[in-house]
């Protein structure tokens, strides 16, 4: 190599480099908003999507065990990890819409929705949007389809009390939230690595948008999406243990076409993450 061409293997080099990192974002024009995106693997495609505030790198267990048989695919919802940042979409209604805009420009049929925690609210409202026609099968890790409610007849989360300190402890301080978060869906204290990257990815969402999202889900209520969906067959709820009984029993009688799996955690994909894509792997076999 000559070094009177070094320039031009520089910009080459650089030039390469930029062409590949734009080949990881997707521009939805229809919704106004570019996201970030890893795609990886061939053959039947798999979504992944995170729940709230989360990002890609939490899926990123499952990226290499998945893409062997499958086309992995995860993304950063609009706000959050490195997607556009936006002051308006900012509730699940959108996330849905950027969902099919995505889904439709990547050319993709019969897919697979794998949504965890929040990202399965997204899941929720396409199946009300636009229905299955064109999804293979869905999985919900560990959500349920209604936050607040009657916990003596409703599986939900809990009451509005219960979700005041976490209102008020959103509002005041995201950093000691986002650590709370952490230490709440995982059964194992973490690394003070893992957990610096996994707070610092949360903090990628800005406060208006974190706070907007957090509101609508509470809001929300899809009992009815998933008591009446025509849902995919082999689709299933994934439920941690410590509410796996009461949860499993209201599936069983309100959504009985719905498979139920216990998991040991909030996040057993990234804590246990071969048992977990085992178990996943069964029901995309079965």
């Amino acid at each position: 190599m000559s070094f009177r061409n070094l320039p031009f293997y520089i910009l080459l080099f650089f030039s390469l480099g930029a062409n590949a990192q734009r080949e990881n974002y997707l521009k939805l024009p229809d919704q106004n908003v570019t996201l970030y995106y890893e795609d990886e693997g061939s053959g039947n495609p798999i979504i992944f999507i995170p729940g709230w505030t989360m990002t890609t790198r939490f899926f990123s267990k499952q990226k290499e065990y998945f893409s062997k048989q499958y086309r992995f695919i995860t993304f950063d919802p609009r706000g959050q990890g490195e997607s556009q940042k936006t002051s308006v979409g900012n509730s699940y209604d959108v996330h849905a819409q950027d969902l099919a805009e995505f889904i439709k420009l990547l050319k993709l049929k019969n897919v697979v929705l794998v949504g965890w925690s929040s990202g399965c609210i997204t899941m929720f409202e396409y199946l009300k949007q636009f229905g299955t026609g064109n999804i293979k099968q869905v999985f919900f890790i560990d959500e349920t389809p209604k936050w607040v409610g009657d916990m003596d007849f409703e599986w939900v989360y809990g009451n509005f009390d219960d979700y005041r300190s976490s209102l008020l402890g959103l509002t005041r301080s995201r950093t000691r939230d986002a650590a709370g978060t952490v230490n709440w869906m995982l059964q194992n204290p973490v690394s003070d690595n893992d957990k610096k990257w996994m707070v610092n990815d949360m903090l990628k969402t800005p406060n208006h948008v974190a706070l907007s999202l957090y509101i609508d889900g509470l809001a929300a209520d899809y009992i009815d999406v998933v008591k009446n969906t025509e849902t995919p067959s082999r689709s299933a709820f994934f439920l941690r243990d410590s509410w796996y009984g009461k949860a499993s029993l209201w599936l069983n009688k309100e959504a009985p076409f719905f498979n139920t799996v216990a998991i040991t955690s909030h996040a057993m994909f990234w804590e246990k993450p071969k048992e977990f894509n085992d178990l996943l792997m069964g029901y995309l076999k079965k």
